[in-house]
């Protein structure tokens, strides 16, 4: 199975490592997404709002991105309501076998973690949120963005 492709974006902070020549017509978007869908729940709307900002900030959110963050959002709210269930159910629970002997069985629950778990760090790969993902980007400290935000319409006596 193949590797998934890159974004040129990602290539670019990385320097390009493998040398292949990037695409020349690549759309472009305007950075930056909405507000979060009307469809998430509570927990995935503030996952929405806090990663939402914090992509914003790193430059590599744009609107086509909305649909995979909505995903992770929604993913996310689905790992929470999993360890909400644990936690009030367990992680076993005794049931009866047909000869009429306890058996201890997993609760599904804690597969469905498992599952939303992976599900959900995929995304945040996809995104450059985990460490691994991280370590691969070099970003170069834009000078403007460190200035003082006012300077432009106001500059220093001289």
């Amino acid at each position: 199975m193949a590797r998934p492709t890159k974004p040129t974006a990602l290539k670019l902070v990385t320097g390009n490592p493998g040398k292949r020549a990037l695409p020349k017509h690549e759309p472009k978007f305007k950075q930056g997404v909405g507000n979060p869908p009307e469809h998430l729940d509570s927990v995935g709307r503030r996952c929405w709002v806090r990663l939402s900002a914090l992509l914003d900030r790193t430059g590599v959110l744009t609107q086509p991105d909305e649909f995979a963050l909505e995903r992770l959002c929604d993913t996310y709210a689905d790992v929470q309501a999993c360890k909400a269930l644990i936690e009030r159910d367990g992680r076993t629970y005794t049931t009866t076998g047909t000869d009429g002997s306890s058996l201890i069985k997993q609760n599904p629950a804690v597969g469905q973690l498992r599952a939303a778990d992976a599900l959900f760090k995929s995304y945040l790969t996809e995104f450059g949120l985990t460490p691994a993902a991280r370590s691969k980007v070099h970003a170069t400290p834009d000078a403007a963005a460190d200035a003082d935000p006012m300077a432009r319409f106001f500059p220093p006596a001289g």
